[in-house]
């Protein structure tokens, strides 16, 4: 995925890029993530692979994220990917996958309810409203049916440009998706005042709406930043 100014260039995401990978073959988790619900490792000889599970309450959740915050204000770019991103069926949650602030006042989120048709990229502002923007690209593939294969996103990534690889009074602030089988690009177009900043966090999150342990899994943690 890249970036381009209105000449067609190619912008780069930064001058600096870090990169931060946890693939779970050992059956740990490093130190920089943290989990809300029950982790489980199945390391090799297996696949190496992390599962959270709820609580079988209604309104609990399975959340995998970054313990660190990152101000957006300080990067050109940060992106989140699952490889192997899995949940036990489609019945009864939500999910997301977003760069946010933990009070929902900042930042973005890939989300959809399994009872909608289509997922949206949510953007955040600084009064706890959001704006939807309906996307193609789904985390729920068989609606309404229960099943792991058809839940299955082998690569997913979100990423957030905070507008800081253009010129001052030229930022253009975007999200771009991207998934091994479904088409990928560009999700929202936040220039114009649509981006809030703040203190950031990267996170997958999947909440129950059953009084019923769900999960989430997958096999690859990836936390990309880019800065100048």
């Amino acid at each position: 995925m890249v970036i381009r100014d209105a000449a067609g260039n190619i912008v780069p995401f930064g001058k600096v890029h870090k990169e931060l990978i946890a693939d779970f073959l050992f059956g740990t988790a490093p130190e920089w993530l943290e989990f809300v619900g029950t982790p489980s490792f199945e390391p090799l000889p297996d696949r190496g692979t992390l599962t959270v599970t709820t609580a079988a309450t209604v309104g609990a959740s399975a959340e995998i994220k970054l313990k660190n915050l990152i101000d957006s204000t300080k990067v050109t770019a940060i992106a989140i990917t699952f490889e192997g991103l899995q949940f036990n069926g489609n019945i009864g949650i939500s999910v997301q996958v977003g760069i946010k602030a933990i009070d929902s006042k900042a930042g973005i989120t890939f989300f959809q309810n399994v009872n909608q048709k289509y997922g949206v990229v949510r953007a955040y502002k600084a009064d706890g409203t959001y704006t939807d923007y309906q996307q193609n690209m789904v985390f729920f593939t068989t609606n309404g049916v229960a099943g792991d294969e058809a839940q299955n996103r082998k690569n997913l990534t979100v990423l957030l440009c905070t507008g800081s690889q253009f010129s001052a009074g030229f930022e253009r602030p975007s999200v771009w998706l991207g998934a091994d089988d479904q088409y990928g690009g560009v999700a929202a177009d936040l220039s114009g005042g649509l981006f809030q900043h703040g203190n950031l966090q990267c996170i997958a999150k999947l909440t129950t709406s059953l009084a019923e342990a769900k999960y989430l899994k997958c096999s690859k943690v990836k936390v990309d930043i880019w800065s100048n």
